[in-house]
């Protein structure tokens, strides 16, 4: 855990300490979420894939070609895509964030429909824009 997170996570106990007040509980939530295994899970795997050379030298050079097939198809850099896309696909990093993402996000998608149910309404709800 970096710094940063220490300090979050310090602040987030101190507002949880309070017992009814609404910021206090989302706090709480908050603080559980960095404690469970998935965030955690995430977080190494993350680390992990920053720091693996190979698996960011594959995943720069499919956005590279992805890029160059926009501007004009041609069947070379497509092969080139499908030879990237196979050893993205073969590389353990890259496996491992894949699947910690994965199972955040299922976790992340269970506490929304257990927080939607107890308020009666979608609590997060995509509505398009920038972001979805």
């Amino acid at each position: 855990m970096d710094e940063i997170e220490k300090i979050m996570k310090k602040k987030m106990e101190n507002i949880a300490k309070r017992q009814n007040d609404p910021k206090a509980k989302a706090k709480k939530f908050a603080l559980a979420i960095l404690e469970c295994d998935e965030y955690k899970s995430f977080l190494k795997s993350s680390r992990d894939l920053e720091n693996d050379k190979e698996a960011q030298k594959l995943l720069e050079g499919f956005q590279q070609k992805q890029m160059e097939l926009r501007y004009s198809f041609n069947p070379k850099i497509m092969d080139e895509l499908r030879r990237l896309q196979m050893k993205i696909n073969q590389n353990i990093q890259i496996q491992n964030y894949m699947k910690s993402q994965q199972d955040l996000i299922g976790l992340l998608g269970r506490t929304n429909t257990v927080i939607s149910a107890k308020i009666g309404f979608q609590f997060a709800l995509n509505q398009g824009g920038c972001c979805g």
